[in-house]
């Protein structure tokens, strides 16, 4: 295998970083061979990876499985290089499963856990209590300024951070408000943390690094958004969230895969119900209510966050009891 070897271009970074570099490596090799996602890397390759001496000797244990051609190794190896070479040379931060920063709760989803993030902005913010606050990308007026009295409050009364997706309506104001009191809030992204979708929040994704919050992916820049990210980093929010408010949804509205992920995560939902509701779609917050038996209703934002100030995380959830390979 010495003959494959190439010379690090980054040999500060490498020698600060050390042992996390290198895993990163062995993850987008892994990730470069055809048809190896992440189900299969925790599956049929974790134990390599946790095994193996350096990056030669992880190639040198997957070519012994006959799975692949030499060409395709080493197809799988250039291609690993030139983005390593490129990661470690932007102004990125990079996060691996391995690593003794990787986000504890994040944990609770089991062999579905990113294997890596990308993050730009203050990785400090990753470790600090939380909330989550999502909702409908077309909320009603009545609940956009519930909303953004219910996001001032909690930011200026607790040490909370605010965690949200970054999409329209509900997560732009939740991510909005809280830089508006120059606070810090975490956007979990479907895509690349450079190339921030809509667009439109381009400059909003931006305030959110400059008032100390977070940009964080697991997916690569350059990679294209497909459907199934959305779900991917709604996984990512409901985990990483201490608990979720829900401030408006449908019942069919793709905020429920997050309540769903929450519960089996067992995260404390709330979920807003004004008594009167003369506009806006509150179907999905009263299904809430009826079928999660641990979701509270809020109406009051005082007694929100009474509750919310002997909110304590749950160490344990049914995701976690998921074989870990």
């Amino acid at each position: 295998m010495e003959s494959k070897r190439k010379i690090f271009t980054n040999w500060s970074y490498l020698r600060q970083y050390g042992e996390k570099m290198i895993k990163l490596k062995e993850l987008l090799y892994l990730k470069s061979l055809k048809g190896v996602g992440k189900a299969k890397i925790y599956k049929t390759y974790w134990n390599m990876l946790k095994n193996c001496d350096d990056f030669y000797d992880l190639v040198s244990d997957v070519e012994m499985t006959k799975k692949f051609s030499t060409d395709e190794s080493k197809k799988a190896m250039d291609n690993a290089e030139r983005l390593y070479d490129d990661l470690i040379n932007s102004d990125m931060e990079i996060i691996t499963v391995f690593d003794d920063n990787y986000p504890k709760k994040l944990e609770v989803m089991g062999n579905k856990r990113p294997l890596i993030l990308y993050a730009r902005g203050n990785l400090d913010a990753l470790a600090k209590a939380n909330i989550g606050i999502i909702g409908t990308r077309k909320p009603s007026r009545l609940s956009q300024e519930f909303e953004e009295n219910l996001v001032r409050n909690i930011v200026n009364s607790t040490d909370r951070v605010v965690v949200s997706g970054l999409a329209l309506g509900c997560d732009r104001i939740a991510h909005q408000a809280t830089v508006d009191e120059n606070k810090i809030t975490v956007a979990v992204l479907p895509g690349d943390v450079y190339k921030i979708k809509p667009a439109s929040h381009k400059k909003l994704a931006e305030d959110i690094i400059q008032t100390g919050g977070c940009l964080i992916s697991e997916y690569e820049p350059g990679v294209s958004v497909q459907k199934g990210n959305y779900i991917d980093r709604d996984k990512v929010v409901a985990a990483f969230s201490d608990a979720l408010f829900i401030v408006e949804c449908g019942i069919q509205s793709g905020t429920m895969h997050t309540v769903d992920f929450a519960k089996d995560y067992q995260r404390q939902i709330y979920s807003y119900l004004p008594d009167e509701r003369p506009e806006g779609s509150y179907d999905g917050n009263e299904f809430i209510l009826k079928n999660h038996a641990d979701a509270i209703k809020v109406e009051n934002i005082e007694e929100f966050l009474e509750d919310l100030g002997t909110l304590k995380i749950k160490k344990t959830a049914k995701s976690v009891q998921q074989t870990l390979f």
